[in-house]
């Protein structure tokens, strides 16, 4: 029951929350109080997940969306316009369902998945239109979380409770049971989705032969008793990846907060170089995509005596199908993809021509990326790379130091290039790469002839790993 007060705000007669949920709320108002409402916003993740229906949680996160809606200079924001809805009337379930479907779409399923389970909290088992929603949503929100088994499970109550799949929920529930290398069964439900069943909606026939290249990357590993994280990236992505997280304290394989040094980019450089070399793919032309990407690109340079005319910044008619002149394209994170202008270009990158090669030498895992590059070096959540402006903790951790680059690109790349190591020394990590993929009938790199697509980096996968923030 609610109540105004005095001064016409609820006061609520509920249950008061857990001392856990009130030092969240308490830690995300001290970073909002600093200026940082976003952040404060996202600490309110474990309080959603701990106690969505509380008013302190609901009211404080109304708090933060406004603070966050003002430094923007908004009048109105639709995350604020629906909390303050749910604010007032907290036991709705359509506005639950809609504040998870907002989030869903927004692909953060940690936010999703709290008010979508209240929302079927609320309808109390009553099997409707609303419920069927809830309930697609909630299951794809499982796959999305990397809780296949779930999802599995959720597919197949939705398919009891309502008599059918959508085709699109068939796929998905066949690439989770892929992921689990529930092979048979995975075959089984593809089965399921003949191409005839794909016909009359669109897009569809892609995804339909996409799940069913995925199934085979994972066949390549049929024998193999336990695939680590490279292997994984290959199945979901069809793309190369570099260099692990080799801290077992930090179980996944992937790094959160990750600042690598010269030396470790110029490995990592190095061995892609290395790599194409021996794959007989080494380019004439170096181009980058990103501002603090050039350094990168001149640093490849350095390796193959590229002509300084053949450096320079991607443009639309850089992704060709002549494989007499190839480009190496560098990112020096995968989100600098966010920074072509118009989709027309973008759409032109994401198909896999002979004429271009792509590399990121930092690929952001814990957010969905709009493409993945071929080679990929690293995935961290949070990178900052030598070149970057970045901030020093001293020695007693007592102090923090924000450092600014001052070197040009050339200098850079120069610097770093001296920390090669022996060309034969790479030839040798090369050979040792390339055996780990001899298994992968699949890769990216063996389908440059622009009938494939460069998939998206998807959050979910069968290797989990922590992260901050969530």
């Amino acid at each position: 029951m609610r109540i105004l007060g005095p001064d016409g705000n609820p006061i609520s007669t509920g249950t008061s929350v857990s001392p856990e949920v009130q030092q969240i709320v308490d830690r995300a108002k001290e970073i909002a109080s600093k200026g940082d409402a976003a952040t404060a916003l996202q600490q309110m993740v474990y309080a959603f997940q701990s106690d969505v229906k509380s008013d302190l949680v609901i009211d404080t996160s109304c708090d933060l969306l406004r603070q966050m809606m003002e430094m923007a200079g908004a009048e109105q924001s639709d995350e604020l316009q629906l909390f303050e809805q749910l604010k007032t009337n907290r036991e709705d379930p359509l506005l639950n369902y809609q504040i998870g479907n907002r989030f869903f779409q927004l692909q953060q399923p940690f936010l999703s998945r709290p008010f979508l389970t209240r929302a079927n909290e609320l309808l109390g088992g009553e099997r409707n239109e609303l419920s069927q929603h809830v309930d697609v949503d909630y299951s794809q929100v499982l796959m999305d979380l990397g809780a296949y088994q779930e999802a599995i499970d959720a597919f197949h109550k939705l398919n009891d409770d309502y008599g059918g799949l959508p085709i699109w929920l068939v796929l998905e529930m066949a690439e989770c049971y892929a992921l689990l290398r529930q092979t048979d069964e995975a075959d089984a439900v593809y089965e399921v989705a003949p191409p005839e069943s794909t016909a009359d909606v669109p897009g569809m026939d892609e995804v339909r032969e996409e799940v069913g290249d995925l199934l085979a990357r994972v066949r390549d590993f049929d024998g193999v008793e336990e695939m680590g994280l490279r292997e994984w990236h290959y199945v979901q992505t069809r793309g190369m990846l570099l260099e692990t997280n080799p801290d077992e304290k930090v179980p996944g394989e992937r790094f959160l907060i990750f600042q690598p040094s010269e030396e470790d980019c110029a490995y990592l450089v190095g061995l892609t170089a290395a790599i194409l070399d021996k794959k007989e793919f080494a380019p004439n032309r170096i181009l980058w995509l990103g501002p603090n990407s050039e350094p990168l690109a001149r640093l490849f340079a350095q390796w193959w005596e590229i002509d300084e005319k053949s450096i320079r910044p991607y443009q639309l008619s850089d992704n060709t199908d002549d494989d007499t002149d190839l480009g190496l394209l560098v990112m020096s994170h995968s989100y600098d993809v966010f920074t072509i202008a118009d989709e027309e270009t973008f759409v032109d990158l994401a198909q896999a021509r002979a004429g271009l090669i792509t590399f990121a030498l930092d690929v952001r895992w814990s957010d969905r990326q709009p493409m993945t590059p071929d080679i990929a070096g690293f995935l961290s959540q949070a990178c900052n790379l030598p070149w970057e402006n970045r901030m020093q903790l001293s020695e007693d951790e007592q102090t923090v130091t924000r450092i600014e680059e001052t070197r040009d690109a050339p200098t850079i790349a120069s610097e770093i290039a001296a920390q090669f190591i022996p060309e034969d020394e790479f030839d040798q990590y090369a050979e040792e790469t390339l055996e780990q993929y001899t298994a992968c009938t699949d890769l990216i790199l063996d389908h440059r002839d622009g009938t494939l697509i460069r998939r998206p980096l998807v959050t979910h996968s069968p290797i989990q790993s922590p992260r901050i923030g969530f």
